[in-house]
């Protein structure tokens, strides 16, 4: 440390490692109200220019309800006491980077109109950061929360980084107002942080769109009625999809080396897994539903491949997109359900072109259609495209009475081939390409009726 031209404070043996003036003294004994007075000279001849405070050790701050007009540089600072900024107001920026809190230190209400930074600062006990603005970015990169963090209520205007920081405690944010705009950069950063007790880290009633929590382990936080960004089809989504790409807390976001992606699909859709995996936990499955839907969307953005014809074939021709177009990811029951529908009727409309033939009578259920079946297509043991355009144009009933009757057995036909129960229907695939119409349709349905069964799993379990 350079000396600051302040007289040489006269401490204890032991108590400094070498020589300092009162402000940078350890000593616990020194005069609060001489070290006071020195506070509120720079304060006064510093205006609105720079008051510097660094590597102070204050025996004490009180400075509840004041107004800083100076940029305030606590840059290394020791609070030995408690720490009292209650609804004090910073008019200029204010850096309290690498300062030690080691008591109690109340942040709360407190107002910071420019930048604040707390980078690799310590906080030892308590931090009261509750209530109160930051207009502009706010920086705890590597900063230490050895105890309860809370940010109740907390307004952050712009970017508040939490990367690289460390919470030993609880943290709150409840009702924490962040960032919520259409610019495409970070609310809430939580890139690496750790946090040693993640079952008692609390979002509630808070915006997260704009939060970017890779790389952190967020699958034990607790949220509760908190809104994520949204998709065009309502699910949500995190914003590690959208975020531009502007700084460090961005890169791991970039496209990996080698990797033809927009951006690190396979790392989006690691917190997508966390996501589902603490809202399964949760037994909100509906929620769980949408970043299931967001894992799956990340697998099948991603790919290895460079080549433009493949990376489109992987993502609109590969298997997670027919799962995607089938069900949803297996959230949707509808969807296949419509299938299933479109491909009973695809196939009976399939099947005549194979040829079907009237089953034997003892193959079959004996039913209305049975008796009546001399009336479906002119009594023929065989229905073809060839035969029903020959019978219509024939039929005084119609081409349109004929064509019911031909779409109907052969709608019966594919809903026998799909359930394997050939006794259900009057007529049965004729050749051998037929047959193996009816095994393909067999597969297939079967298939839908599993996503179904699903997707109603996953919606309603209890």
């Amino acid at each position: 440390m350079q000396p600051c031209g302040r007289p040489i404070y006269p401490a204890p043996a032991g108590v400094d490692e070498k020589p300092v003036c009162l402000m940078h003294s350890h000593d616990p004994n020194k005069d609060d109200a001489a070290f006071q007075a020195e506070f509120e000279r720079i304060l006064r001849e510093a205006g609105d220019g720079l008051a510097d405070f660094s590597q102070f050790v204050f025996p004490a701050a009180r400075y509840e309800g004041r107004t800083f007009k100076a940029k305030c540089m606590f840059f290394g600072a020791t609070f030995a006491g408690l720490a009292n900024f209650l609804g004090a107001t910073f008019l200029r920026d204010a850096s309290f980077a690498g300062a030690k809190f080691l008591d109690v230190a109340v942040f709360g209400m407190a107002k910071f109109e420019r930048m604040a930074h707390f980078s690799h600062a310590i906080f030892s006990g308590a931090a009261d950061i509750r209530f109160g603005t930051f207009e502009k970015d706010v920086d705890f990169v590597g900063t230490e929360f050895m105890d309860t963090a809370e940010f109740d209520e907390r307004s952050f205007k712009k970017t508040v980084s939490f990367e690289e920081a460390s919470f030993h405690g609880a943290v709150n944010f409840h009702k924490t107002v962040f960032r919520k705009d259409k610019e495409l950069y970070a609310g809430p950063v939580f890139m690496n942080a750790r946090f040693q007790m993640p079952d008692r880290v609390l979002f509630y009633k808070t915006y997260l769109g704009q939060a970017l929590f890779h790389n952190c382990g967020v699958s034990k936080f607790v949220f509760r009625d908190v809104d994520w960004r949204l998709r065009k089809n309502g699910k949500s989504k995190v914003f590690e999809e959208d975020v531009a790409f502007y700084s460090r807390v961005t890169k791991p976001l970039e496209p990996e080396k080698g990797v033809a992606d927009e951006r690190n699909y396979r790392l989006i859709g690691e917190l997508y897994h966390e996501l589902k995996k603490n809202y399964d936990d949760r037994h909100d499955y509906w929620t769980a539903g949408d970043f299931h839907w967001g894992e799956m969307e990340m697998k099948r953005r991603h790919s290895p491949r460079r080549n433009k014809v493949l990376r489109w074939s992987h993502r609109h021709l590969g298997l997670v997109a027919w799962y995607n177009y089938a069900s949803d990811y297996g959230e949707s029951y509808v969807k296949p359900l419509a299938w299933i529908l479109i491909v009973l009727l695809l196939f009976a409309l399939a099947y005549p072109a194979c040829g079907l033939r009237r089953a034997a009578a003892g193959s079959r259920i004996e039913s209305k259609g049975a008796a009546t079946a001399d009336l479906w297509m002119g009594g023929t043991d065989e229905i073809t495209y060839a035969n029903f355009f020959q019978f219509a144009s024939a039929s005084s009933a119609g081409a349109w009475s004929a064509g019911a009757n031909f779409v109907g057995q052969s709608l019966w036909t594919s809903v026998g081939a799909a359930a394997l129960q050939w006794g259900f229907a009057e007529y049965m695939p004729a050749t051998m390409a037929g047959r193996v119409v009816s095994l393909f349709e067999f597969l297939l349905t079967s298939t839908l009726v599993a996503l179904v069964l699903l997707a109603v799993r996953r919606q309603f379990r209890r």
